[in-house]
């Protein structure tokens, strides 16, 4: 039996020659994984088919992981996305009802999610609160509250902003604004109701306070000592909310 320099035979060293070459073969084929982009790719097609609107997408994955924008826009920008965490990424499995072969890639075909006795919505949206889920609403506040800078979570009183808000659906108000500041959704405090409105500063009229729904008549006020005389108190303004659907 040979020798090599080393002392080793030369049985032991093509052996170890055998082992790492099978490693690089499993090292490259690994390589060959259509884990980055396809990941990217596959949650933006589950965005895609649940109608979350691209300008939506950020907010909508950061109140669904609690996960920091800057973390979350890295999954599904274009060019060199970076992976969720795995917590993150089992959230995005039972929210799109979507089994992690297809997600990562290893499988061609999407399988729904097994039965759980959990409530979930086949388009990834959050349905409306039951009791069933009331545990996933709760798990957003707790998630958001401190990972949305500035942000508290507070429950759409009404039906006053549907079908843009649904009653009940979570609503990340930045307590910091407590006056009116430029266009936009505000949440107010008048006579001991909160209200949700769309509060607008048009020429020649001043501000204008109006609901999605159009059942609601607006309410025009002069300026912004109108709006103290008239009683209301800005609580605060609607950064992020999650949409809602009957499941």
């Amino acid at each position: 039996m040979k020798k090599t320099k080393d002392g080793r035979s030369s049985q032991a060293t093509t052996k170890a020659r055998s082992t790492s070459g099978g490693a690089k073969k499993i090292a490259s084929k690994s390589l060959h994984l259509d884990i980055n982009p396809g990941l990217r790719d596959r949650l933006v097609s589950q965005l895609d088919e649940s109608g979350i609107p691209e300008e939506g997408r950020l907010s909508y994955l950061c109140a669904m992981t609690g996960r920091v924008p800057q973390t979350v826009r890295r999954w599904i920008e274009p060019e060199k996305p970076g992976l969720p965490d795995l917590q993150s990424f089992a959230v995005l499995c039972v929210r799109f009802d979507t089994d992690a072969n297809w997600f990562l890639g290893l499988s061609d075909v999407k399988y729904r999610l097994p039965e759980t006795g959990e409530t979930k919505s086949s388009t990834g949206i959050l349905n409306k609160p039951t009791t069933q889920n009331s545990g996933w609403l709760d798990y957003l506040s707790r998630q958001t509250t401190e990972k949305v800078a500035g942000c508290e979570v507070i429950y759409m009183p009404g039906d006053e902003m549907e079908p843009r808000i649904q009653k009940g659906a979570p609503i990340f108000v930045n307590k910091s604004i407590k006056t009116i500041e430029g266009n936009g959704i505000y949440v107010l405090e008048y006579q001991g109701r909160t209200v949700v409105r769309i509060v607008e500063n048009r020429i020649g009229e001043g501000l204008v306070l109006s609901c999605e729904n159009i059942k609601y008549k607006d309410t025009v006020l002069k300026d912004q000592d109108a709006v103290k005389k008239m009683g209301l108190t800005v609580i605060g303004k609607a950064e992020h909310w999650v949409q809602l659907v009957s499941g």
